[in-house]
């Protein structure tokens, strides 16, 4: 069993440099993509990436033993992408961990493999934000599309600035949304395997509590999320993510059971 996520970087102690000791040169970007039985929507996530016009970037894709056509459709365009196989017990965060440990890029993003990035100029819209040697993330909106149309937009999320107001109940953007410098997640060991459905947002909290983070919001979309039914699994691990947000808010004393409340009535919206 994983117990400690900073196996997966094997990065030691006096490589582990202050993130904004970064080369000023334009950041080159690594795409991370979990895969386990996504056949349906695997190569269009690949495309999307392939599609970009910024070039210095690099796809890995780790797949957990997916059981239907998924790894044939990856490897279809391995030429375009690194494939990393992971373990069948490994979970969606132990997956990105396992993808940033592979990652040669400056800049680390998660798309799931049922996303896509929301056009081919994202990357190279978030590379001109990095320009600035102190930026240390950059955000955009998510478009929420339809399951079995992502060109089908439903609505748009529009997340706006990271206030100092929002910041202390306890908000921060979605990791799908999110482009970090690969030496922070390298700083905080990645996402921790000890939580089950919110370790993304526990990472993230983290982050964002660093007094010199500096994110940037792009004010435009850079990810299309696909809008699925609940599911039994979702309603599962709606019970348990309460808990844990509020272990994750405590753990970066950001605040209490108020943070917890608010961040809910906040994303009534997703189911409306």
């Amino acid at each position: 069993m994983i117990t400690d996520a900073s196996q997966f970087f094997q990065v030691p102690p006096q490589a582990r440099t202050d993130p904004e000791d970064e080369p000023s040169r334009d950041p080159s970007f690594t795409i991370i993509t979990a895969c386990r039985n996504n056949a349906a929507t695997i190569e269009e996530c690949v495309q999307s990436v392939a599609r970009q016009t910024l070039r210095n970037v690099e796809h890995v894709v780790v797949d957990s033993h997916s059981q239907d056509d998924s790894i044939e459709r990856i490897y279809a365009s391995r030429e375009r992408l690194s494939i990393v196989y992971g373990s069948s017990s490994d979970n969606r965060f132990q997956a990105w961990n396992r993808g940033i440990g592979q990652a040669t890029g400056d800049v680390v993003g998660f798309v799931n493999a049922d996303e896509v990035l929301a056009n081919p100029d994202v990357l190279k819209q978030v590379a001109e934000a990095f320009e600035h040697p102190w930026t240390s993330a950059v955000y955009g909106d998510i478009l929420c599309v339809d399951a079995r149309n992502a060109c089908h937009v439903v609505r748009q999320n529009r997340l706006g600035p990271a206030t100092a107001q929002k910041l202390a109940r306890g908000w921060v953007p979605p990791t799908s949304s999110l482009f970090v410098r690969k030496s922070w997640y390298r700083r905080i060991d990645g996402f921790s395997p000890g939580m089950r459905t919110t370790a993304d947002y526990a990472a993230t909290l983290r982050l964002f509590s660093y007094p010199f983070f500096n994110a940037v919001y792009l004010g435009e979309p850079v990810i299309r999320q696909r809008i699925t039914p609940p599911s039994f699994r979702q309603l599962r691990r709606a019970l348990i993510a309460p808990r844990e947000e509020l272990k994750a808010l405590r753990a970066a004393q950001v605040g209490g059971w108020h943070s917890l409340v608010w961040n809910r009535l906040t994303r009534i919206e997703q189911w409306l």
